[in-house]
C-alpha cells in the first residue's frame, strides 16, 4: 500500500491514475477532495500538519510519496511555505516513525539550486526564494530520518518546470498565450529552459519506486532535448498549427510596464502575468539535467512533442470549451 499526499494536485492525480492501473494499493491524504473523474481509491481529506489526519492516512501503508506542498509563487508568506513544506514533511515522517514505515519519496524542486547554471544532484544547494528554501528544509528533514535507521529508504526527487494536462502554470500560460496568439517577446528568446512533461515524470516515480534502496538518493528529473525559449514557442506553435509569434517589445519597455503591475498586485493582491520577477525568470537560463537517473536505465514515453501535443488538445477541446476541471491545491 502505497500513500500519496496532494493527490488531488497536478502531479499527484496524474500519479494515482497510474498506480490505480499497475493494480496498486493506494491511499490519498489531500486538504481537496479528489475529484468525481478519479480512480476509486481511499482518500483521507485533511491537512498533513493535522497528526490525526495523518495517522487515518498513514495506516497499514508500506510507502509513503510525499507531493503536498505550498508552492505558489504569489501571495504566500515565508511562514507559510516553511509551515507546510518542513513542519508538514516532519509530522509525515514522524508518523512514519511510529508506524515503522521505511520507504519515503519526497518531491522536491529544483529550486534548491538557486540561481546556479547546470546544476547536478551532487552540486551545492544555495536556494534563493522561500519556497527553495522551504523544499531543502523538508529534504534535510527527511535525509535526518533516513538515517537514523539503516533500513529506512529515501528518494528525493527535484523536478523542473512540470507541464501538462491539468496545470494552470508556467508552461500552460505560454500555451495560451501563443495558441490565442497573444504572446510577444521580450528579449531574444535564446536561454534554455528546461521542461518536464508530467507523465514522464511520474513514469520516472514508478520506476525510482520499484529500485528503492536502504540509504537516501537524490534525482533531478528534466526531459531532453534541452530546448531555448524560441526552440520551444516555435513547438508550440507548429504543434498547436498557429502561426509564430513576431511582435516584440524591448526588455527594458517590459520591465517598465511589469513594475506598475507589481505595485497594483500588492495593492489589490491579485496575481498579474506581468511582473518583473517573471519576466527576468523568462529571461534566464534554468538548465537541469538528469543524467542520474537514465544512467538507472529509464527512459521517458514521451517525447516534448508529444507531451506539449496532449497539453495543446487539453486546452482546446476540454478547457476552451469550459469542460476541464483544473486540479490546484494548496498542497500539492
Amino acid at each position: 500500500m502505497i500513500l500519496v499526499t496532494g493527490d488531488s494536485g497536478f502531479i499527484g492525480r496524474h500519479l494515482l491514475a497510474q498506480l490505480v492501473h499497475r493494480g496498486v494499493g493506494v491511499r490519498g491524504i489531500d486538504i481537496v477532495p479528489k475529484a468525481d473523474s478519479s480512480p476509486d481509491y481511499p482518500q483521507v481529506v485533511g491537512n498533513i500538519l493535522d497528526r490525526d489526519a495523518v495517522m487515518r492516512a498513514i495506516g497499514g501503508v508500506e510507502c509513503i510519496v510525499h507531493l503536498a506542498a505550498e508552492h505558489r509563487d504569489f501571495g504566500i508568506l515565508r511562514k507559510k511555505y516553511f509551515e507546510v513544506n518542513e513542519d508538514g514533511t516532519r509530522q509525515l515522517l514522524h508518523c512514519a516513525s511510529e508506524l515503522q514505515i521505511k520507504k519515503f519519496t519526497f518531491f522536491s524542486s529544483v529550486a534548491v539550486y538557486g540561481a546556479q547554471q547546470t546544476p547536478e544532484e551532487d552540486s551545492a544547494v544555495q536556494p534563493t526564494h522561500a519556497y527553495g528554501q522551504s523544499k531543502l528544509a523538508g529534504e534535510r528533514a527527511a535525509t535526518v530520518w533516513a538515517r537514523a535507521d539503516p533500513a529506512r529508504q529515501l528518494v528525493i526527487i527535484r523536478p523542473t518546470v512540470v507541464f501538462g494536462p491539468f496545470s494552470r502554470a508556467n508552461i500552460f500560460r505560454l500555451i495560451s498565450y501563443v495558441c490565442d496568439r497573444k504572446f510577444v517577446w521580450v528579449g531574444n528568446g535564446e536561454h534554455i529552459k528546461s521542461i518536464a512533461y508530467v507523465e514522464n515524470l511520474v513514469q520516472a516515480t514508478l520506476f525510482l519506486l520499484d529500485h528503492m534502496r536502504p540509504g537516501v538518493e537524490i534525482f533531478n528529473y528534466s526531459d531532453e532535448p534541452q530546448m531555448t525559449t524560441r526552440q520551444l514557442v516555435s513547438l508550440i506553435a507548429q504543434t498547436a498549427r498557429v502561426p509564430e509569434p513576431k511582435l516584440k517589445i524591448p526588455v527594458g519597455v517590459a520591465l517598465q510596464v511589469a513594475r506598475a503591475f507589481d505595485i497594483i498586485g500588492t495593492l489589490t493582491h491579485m496575481d498579474f502575468s506581468i511582473t518583473t520577477a517573471r519576466i527576468k525568470k523568462f529571461n534566464t537560463p534554468t538548465i537541469y539535467k538528469s543524467e542520474r537517473i537514465r544512467l538507472l536505465g529509464f527512459r521517458p514515453p514521451y517525447s516534448i512533442r508529444e507531451g506539449l501535443d496532449r497539453n495543446i488538445r487539453w486546452y482546446f477541446e476540454e478547457l476552451k470549451t469550459g469542460k476541464a476541471v483544473e486540479f490546484e491545491s494548496s498542497q500539492e
